[in-house]
């Protein structure tokens, strides 16, 4: 299946200026002694107040006062994240600065077992790498889908929405380049959307967190998911710059597939600027823009729109002390209709300010902050003939932050930090989560930790505003092994995660009766060989909820017992070649056990039985994946395409039935056997 085919364009602007050794000058440039990356370092003369910070491509120039003229300068070298080093240099020279990671710094302790998917070597957790999403098969180069194949995610592959260790979809929170995304697929409810708002080609790196997350994110119970873009093309003295535009129809898919009965449209465009103002503060401005339209021929369609505005300024206060403040708009706007049946439509508008602060004082690393965030939310609901009913809500949300990690002893690492936040319909309510998590560093490739914490959840606003109701909890407890070396990424854990205060639906009132719990057992294994790389992930979950309109424990309904990921990729000179096999036990499902007639309705009443006490289906998808990679003026060129169900299985996703319950019906995912090609191109 097509995601877009992929052709972004990018505004590069490079300021080119020759080099001269100047008298009381000192220049050079700082890198990553192992990836050969430019780092934005602080350089400083050493015991005194001199200094200056590397530019965006790791070069700086320091100047001297004429005191130092003939004499060997000692220079100190600091990053967040690397050893410090000192150097010796002389008036006029140009020197090349090799930093190396620190090994066991304590800010390099992950809050919590986090799933990772990074460049990123100062985590010692499991990885991916980037064009991973473009080469493993089944990932459709989409972020928020390629990371359906982390352990804890327990999703079948034919969703969007990330069921993380059992939770709700509603669950997960998610944020681009520090700004939080409230609907960050390109559509929701009453259509299933199958990829995320995100263009791959911009994105560094994202992580998905599954239990007892950083205390900076609040209002949320199962999970985070962060991405954070490109820095851009250096603009010389200026700072960055990285734009892109898609737009994409369903045209070749559906004809090549057979499915001409439906077609849809996207549209996506991004743009980052970072501006540097003067060595100790930047500016970064974000825009992202993306239309989405769907229509089938049974009269069924929708449009979305969602629009991100980012500003921010980070200033470097010292050498260890960094802040950053966030002001965005997020505007996500859904119409659907069944044509002379229904129309609805919505608009989510959110107004946020972030404040994060990081200081380094060696033996202990502090975080530190606050966020605010304005919601606006309108509905309205029209059926055939009857006038639009509409409504809205404003809700204002804060929270403060902080988070300590430090080295206990020898191999101990502990984080502490805790978060307060409220949200103010009609009364404010006030709630505390406090967090710690314990790692143990075996040697330097095993790894043991332990994470527990509180989390609360607010939920809907509507509800909220008609019912005296207190913010959903649950508590976190994990246990993980990680065993991570050159060919090897392995990962043990076992959880836990406890409900309380979920939203019960009892006659007329809606309460904070309902509990329930998630516990389960993740493994996750990566070779990676010259020639090919293997992975295997498998989840075991069981979960129980008493939740809505189930008034005792029941079988949750996003537990998958049992779910299997096997990917096997075999790499060429310039290409590779991969193939996934996928299998879930099926969702629960509440049986339909008969039907009786209403008299004064006139119509038939469905009989229900045991709530969610069946599985649909046991899920199984076999899918293809094939790249070539190509380099034209040296720029690097991916072609990549995809056979998703290649065995075309017909996967049930849910039954229907017919408006009297005599007849059922199987409703199938949408991924038969189809094909998605793509093309990958680079320009920073």
């Amino acid at each position: 299946m097509i995601k877009r085919l992929l052709f972004p364009f990018m505004f590069p602007l490079l300021i080119t200026s020759n080099l001269f050794s100047q008298p009381q000058i000192i220049e050079g440039r700082v890198i990553d002694k192992e990836t050969r990356d430019p780092l934005p370092a602080y350089i400083s003369i050493k015991d005194t107040d001199t200094g200056t910070s590397a530019d965006y491509d790791g070069t700086f120039k320091l100047a001297l006062q004429s005191t130092y003229i003939g004499d060997i300068i000692i220079l100190e070298i600091f990053q967040l994240g690397y050893k410090n080093k000192e150097v010796s240099a002389r008036v006029g020279e140009k020197i090349l600065i090799e930093l190396e990671l620190e090994p066991l710094p304590s800010h390099e302790v992950l809050v919590t077992a986090d799933s990772m998917v990074s460049e990123e070597k100062t985590q010692k957790t499991v990885t991916l790498k980037k064009m991973d999403v473009y080469t493993l098969p089944g990932t459709a180069a989409d972020p928020v889908y390629a990371s359906q194949i982390l352990p804890g995610v327990n999703s079948l592959p034919d969703s969007s929405n990330m069921l993380i260790r059992g939770g709700d979809p509603k669950e997960v929170a998610y944020y681009f380049d520090g700004i939080e995304i409230e609907q960050p697929f390109l559509t929701g409810s009453l259509h299933e959307s199958y990829f995320s708002i995100f263009d791959n080609q911009v994105i560094e790196g994202f992580s998905v967190s599954t239990s007892g997350f950083h205390t900076k994110f609040g209002d949320a119970l199962s999970g985070v998911m962060r991405l954070n873009s490109y820095m851009g093309i250096p603009i010389k003295k200026v700072g960055s710059l990285i734009g892109s535009y898609n737009r994409g129809h369903s045209a070749l898919m559906t004809k090549i597939n057979n499915r001409e009965e439906s077609e849809f449209e996207t549209e996506n465009a991004f743009t980052k600027l970072n501006i540097r103002i003067n060595k100790a503060n930047s500016i970064r401005i974000v825009g992202l823009m993306d239309n989405y339209e769907f229509s089938h021929d049974n009269g069924f369609g929708t449009t979305s729109k969602n629009k991100i505005v980012g500003f921010s300024l980070t200033s470097t206060l010292a050498k260890n002390l960094v802040t950053t403040l966030i002001f965005s708009r997020v505007n996500h706007q859904a119409f659907f209709e069944v044509k002379d049946i229904f129309q609805k439509e919505y608009e989510d508008d959110v107004f946020q300010v972030r404040w994060d602060t990081f200081l380094d004082l060696k033996s202990h690393y502090l975080e530190f902050g606050a966020d605010i965030q304005r919601r606006n939310l309108d509905f309205s609901f029209a059926l055939e003939d009857s006038p639009s009913e509409k409504s809205g809500i404003a809700g204002t949300r804060w929270g403060f932050y902080f988070s300590d990690k430090f080295r206990l002893l020898d191999h101990f690492y502990l984080t502490l930090g805790g978060r307060i936040y409220a949200l103010s319909i009609q009364r404010t309510d006030m709630n505390f989560d406090p967090r710690f998590s314990l790692a143990y560093f075996i040697t330097q490739n095993d790894i043991l930790r332990f994470s527990a914490g509180l989390h609360h959840q607010y939920g809907d606003y509507f509800l909220l505003q008609s019912n005296e109701l207190n913010a959903k909890r649950a508590g976190h407890l994990s246990l993980t092994y990680d065993r991570i070396s050159e060919n090897l990424d392995l990962r043990i854990a076992l959880y836990n995660k406890e409900y309380r205060n979920l939203f019960l639906y009892e006659e007329d009132l809606i309460s904070n009766s309902g509990y329930g719990y998630a516990r389960g057992v993740e493994l996750f294994i990566k070779w990676k060989k010259s020639k090919y790389d293997a992975l295997f992930v498998y989840n075991f979950l069981s979960s129980m909820r008493k939740e809505n309109d189930i008034l005792f424990l029941a079988t949750s309904p996003y537990e998958i017992n049992h779910s299997f990921t096997g990917i096997f990729k075999y790499n060429f000179h310039d290409a590779s070649l991969g193939i996934r096999f996928s299998y879930a036990t099926g969702l629960p499902y509440t049986p339909l056990t008969g039907r009786e007639w209403d008299e004064v309705k006139r119509i038939y009443i469905p009989i229900w039985g045991a709530p969610y006490s069946q599985r649909f289906p046991s899920y199984q998808r076999m899918d293809i994946n094939g790249s070539k990679n190509f380099t034209f003026q040296k720029r690097l060129i991916v072609f990549y395409f995809g056979i998703t169900n290649v065995l075309n299985r017909k996967n049930i996703l849910r039954y229907e039935y017919s408006s009297d319950y005599s007849l059922r019906s199987n409703s199938y995912s949408i991924f038969g056997r189809s094909i998605f090609v793509g093309i990958y191109i680079p320009i920073f």
